[in-house]
């Protein structure tokens, strides 16, 4: 054979052989799968990731899917494919090995029947997971599998949905002042820092101040008093860096924060409320 008669075979051959791959797909997308619920949703799981492989020009996979398809279509029992299938990197063998054990202990142990379509997307999810791993070369693509595996794992383990974390709960901080005071002495500046670093983690969208005083004085007096005490934790949150919408409200000695006969001196009552809102 001449030189160029050989690189015509060669060629040809290359042709033939490009031909012939991405065919699963047409050959099985027309099967209809019997038996159980759990058979018929992997069928379509499978075929769906072949779609998506051949879309994207990988041949390869999407047979490789399309024949496990095919194989599910015929009645047999198709289980998560093997790590050792897969050119996996080393350091990531023993957490896959390690999902497929546990994949394997949810289906056997009756998640086909009970979730039998949760089931079907865990199983095809692992298995999209193990082939995106071994390419490595597509990150999204890679942790899209990996967490829809993850989710349908949590469902047919009979692991609790995972639950939203509570909404932060409104804080008060009492700011006391001295009997007669407006101003901001030493255990004040403290509970000032306080308020300061408890607005900032909890992030607050608001900050409602309500300024009070004792009973003992006159009404009028201790109405202004108050106003004083709340102007003066206003300025210095603000003078801290708390940008935030205030409330603020003076209520002088009209409720007071611990109940007591008109004309008593209370230390608890001299204070401003502090109460930050997330």
């Amino acid at each position: 054979m001449t030189k160029r008669s050989s690189l015509w075979v060669g060629a040809a051959t290359a042709l033939a052989l490009s031909a012939c791959s991405g065919v699963e797909l047409e050959r099985t997308s027309g099967m209809t799968p019997t038996g159980p619920e759990f058979n018929r949703s992997l069928f379509a799981e499978y075929i769906a990731l072949s779609r998506t492989e051949y879309a994207e020009g990988d041949y390869g996979n999407s047979d490789a899917f399309a024949v496990r398809a095919r194989s599910i279509g015929q009645g047999t029992m198709v289980e998560p494919e093997e790590v050792s299938a897969r050119k996996i990197p080393a350091d990531k063998t023993q957490e896959l090995t390690t999902y497929r054990g546990r994949l394997l202990n949810a289906l056997r142990g009756g998640a086909r029947e009970r979730l039998p379509r949760d089931a079907a997307h865990a199983q095809a999810m692992f298995d999209c997971w193990l082939e995106e791993q071994e390419e490595n070369i597509q990150p999204n693509d890679l942790a899209a599998c990996r967490t829809g595996f993850l989710d349908a794992l949590a469902k047919i383990e009979g692991a609790p949905a995972a639950q939203p974390a509570p909404a932060p709960q409104a804080e008060t901080i009492t700011i006391l002042f001295d009997f007669n005071k407006a101003t901001l002495n030493a255990a004040a500046n403290t509970e000032i820092n306080r308020a300061v670093a408890r607005i900032r983690a909890l992030n607050a969208k608001s900050v409602v101040l309500e300024g009070h005083t004792d009973r003992s004085g006159a009404d009028a007096y201790n109405m202004r008093l108050s106003q004083s005490r709340v102007a003066a934790v206003r300025q210095a949150l603000q003078k801290a860096g708390v940008n935030v919408r205030f409330d603020a409200s003076a209520v002088g000695e009209t409720r007071p924060i611990v109940p007591t006969p008109d004309g008593t001196r209370e230390a608890r009552n001299r204070a401003v409320t502090v109460r930050i809102v997330p």
